[in-house]
């Protein structure tokens, strides 16, 4: 009994080393600008991106997308009707120029804020100066090209999307009201697997897989909690737009993207520090 003791003791001061060491490493890898730069870059794709998917609809004629209302238990009200009135305007007035202008920027920013990203998961494992295997640093630039977007449609296939698609492929009511209601499963899954494909492939060398899914597991749970908590206190008790009128949206859109950056950066350094806690050799 003493021997259970003493090993649930021991197991219990480890935790708390763990969550020291993780809350010490937030301030010594300066967490918070980190994230602020990243933010800098994604920000700058994903207009690109909206610009990208908008105008190639105007040029396809197909019916334009909108981010359905479903979407605001993970975002602000006022984000989804920032992100309907761009993809509406440039739907609209699309162009060749507008076509290229969004397909350019949509790939030099994530390449930009792969590099970014990379160097300071690299930093917060301890390692040096990111090496530049320019192969990893592309795989993992269109994975995220590819990837975020198809999470992100997922997210915006609302019953509107459903009942066009239903046209070509016979589709169940009873699907349409299933999906509905468990659709941000599958995207939480899917940033789950993202978050794991960007902590193995962004250290010099790869860590041990256990290793990885414990930061990818707590930084989804804290994406997901966070987006469903601030969706909804901007929603009912924020007053950004009362306060600051349209760019209310863009504000808590920032203050959203910001928080996930932190989330992804936390995720690698509770990663390292259960490495350091509870095995001392190096990658292997």
């Amino acid at each position: 009994m003493k021997a259970m003791r003493g090993l649930a003791g021991k197991e219990s001061r480890g935790w708390q080393r763990v969550i020291f060491h993780t809350l010490e490493a937030y301030f010594s890898n300066e967490i918070g600008k980190t994230a602020a730069s990243l933010t800098y870059y994604f920000i700058f794709a994903i207009f690109p991106f909206l610009i990208f998917i908008s105008s190639l609809l105007g040029f396809l004629h197909l019916p334009m997308i909108t981010v359905e209302g479903d979407a605001s238990a993970l975002l602000p009200a006022d984000v989804v009707t920032l992100a309907n009135l761009t993809i509406a305007h440039m739907t609209e007035s699309s162009s060749g120029a507008w076509l290229t202008f969004g397909l350019v920027f949509t790939v030099w920013f994530p390449l930009r804020a792969v590099i970014s990203m990379m160097a300071a998961i690299n930093r917060i494992y301890g390692g040096e100066k990111v090496r530049r295997h320019t192969l990893r640093i592309l795989f993992l630039t269109i994975l995220i090209i590819v990837f975020v977007p198809v999470l992100v449609l997922v997210l915006l296939i609302g019953q509107s999307v459903l009942e066009f698609i239903s046209v070509f492929v016979p589709m169940a009511e009873s699907f349409i009201d299933l999906w509905m209601k468990i659709r941000f499963l599958p995207v939480s899954l899917g940033v789950l697997c993202l978050i794991c494909g960007v902590y193995f492939l962004s250290p010099n060398a790869a860590p041990k897989k256990k290793y990885v899914f414990p930061g990818a597991i707590l930084s989804t749970a804290i994406w997901v909690l966070f987006s469903a908590v601030f969706a909804y206190y901007v929603d009912h008790m924020g007053k950004y737009s009362a306060i600051y009128g349209s760019i209310g949206a863009i504000i808590a859109f920032l203050v959203w993207l910001n928080v996930s950056m932190v989330s992804m950066l936390m995720g690698a350094v509770f990663n390292q520090a259960l490495r350091n806690e509870y095995e001392k050799e190096e990658f292997r």
